[in-house]
């Protein structure tokens, strides 16, 4: 078994080591961490030690808009494009999908509201995919999406539609 390494008083982003946790974790030391807010929390020391948990979480917003300013995500990028017609189908009445999502009652997770929220939830979209609600009636939310490429999405919705009929198509 090897002993764990003593990080009171070390800085990681915008949290500072006090004290090792009583809780235990296969993944290794959990320590309770004072953030510069004012709040403590409980985070693995392994998160800690590869600047994966900076704060304990009231920077996330700030961490997040910095990254999107250093990634260059803009109206250009699939992430940010995908976000805006999402928005526009489900809140747009005069959007041309919006019989079939807002108008049906698919709403969007109010944190999504904002940009850099839905990126850190979801990641960059990669090419080949698109915003896949698991549940076809569910709601746009972390736990409901995921990027999926055209096969997985004709997977999950599988017998959704009759064989033969256009879900798109205007008239029904």
């Amino acid at each position: 078994m090897t002993k764990s390494v003593d990080i009171s008083g070390v800085r990681f982003g915008y949290l500072v080591a006090i004290r090792k946790s009583e809780k235990k974790s296969n993944a290794g030391a959990i320590w309770i961490c004072k953030c510069d807010c004012g709040n403590e929390t409980e985070v693995l020391s392994l998160k800690l030690r590869k600047g994966l948990s900076r704060s304990c979480g009231c920077k996330k917003s700030e961490l997040i808009s910095d990254a999107v300013k250093k990634h260059g995500l803009s109206n250009k990028s699939l992430t940010y494009r995908t976000w805006k017609e999402m928005r526009q189908r489900c809140n747009n009445p005069n959007s041309d999908k919006w019989k079939w999502y807002g108008g049906r009652g698919i709403s969007i997770d109010e944190r999504w509201n904002n940009f850099e929220l839905f990126l850190f939830d979801m990641g960059e979209r990669q090419k080949g995919t698109t915003l896949d609600r698991i549940d076809p009636d569910g709601n746009y939310c972390k736990n409901n999406c995921r990027w999926a490429t055209s096969k997985q999405q004709a997977e999950t919705n599988r017998g959704l539609f009759k064989k033969g009929s256009n879900p798109w198509n205007k008239n029904t």
